[in-house]
């Protein structure tokens, strides 16, 4: 089986569109109510066998109102709720920096994010954990004890908002996947 390569265009909202590359995704509703969260997920699930994956989002446009969640889920959640929200999903926000997880109420964990930064999510099969980056800086574990065949994914509730992933097709902006990223010794200070 192949690794997330792009965003699955048969595998979205209605309320986003995604360029003929299969990489930047924008916001197309008003973003004015819950009902309007526009999620898409990418082609391939990531495979546990990979031990690590990371990825990258440049936030291009934060929209209006900045509603932008970066995460992973199951291929059943539902994709007009905000990454987070359902079982099977978990999420980091822009708007509030918090994590969601099966919940529509978030936990603090990092700082905002809006246009201009880069976002990145590594999952970690050998120890079970998320953590991400904002422009480089490791925020910390995210989440721990992963389980399910996961999607990364995107969801934008924000008028004008557009996003960019990279999967690794060109060279990673701020790469997170050294030994002091992912080893025990994080897992031991970032608690």
């Amino acid at each position: 089986m192949d690794l997330p390569t792009a965003w699955n265009l048969d595998d979205k909202s209605i309320y986003l569109s995604v360029d003929s590359s299969g990489l930047r995704v924008n916001y197309e509703g008003l973003g004015e109510s819950e009902k309007e969260t526009g999620v898409v997920r990418a082609n391939n699930p990531i495979l546990p066998y990979c031990k690590l994956f990371y990825f990258e989002v440049d936030i291009i446009d934060e929209g209006k109102n900045n509603i932008i969640g970066i995460g992973f889920c199951e291929k059943e959640v539902d994709l007009n709720r905000m990454p987070g929200w359902d079982d099977g999903s978990w999420g980091y926000h822009g708007d509030d920096g918090n994590l969601f997880c099966s919940s529509t109420s978030g936990n603090p964990y990092g700082p905002l994010f809006s246009t201009g930064d880069t976002i990145g999510c590594c999952l970690n099969f050998k120890n079970n954990t998320v953590f991400y980056t904002k422009n480089g800086i490791n925020l910390g574990i995210a989440f721990r004890n992963l389980k399910g065949t996961l999607y990364p994914c995107v969801g934008l509730r924000s008028q004008g908002g557009s996003i960019e992933v990279n999967f690794g097709s060109r060279k990673f902006k701020f790469p997170a996947t050294t030994s002091n990223d992912v080893g025990d010794e994080l897992l031991k200070n970032k608690e």
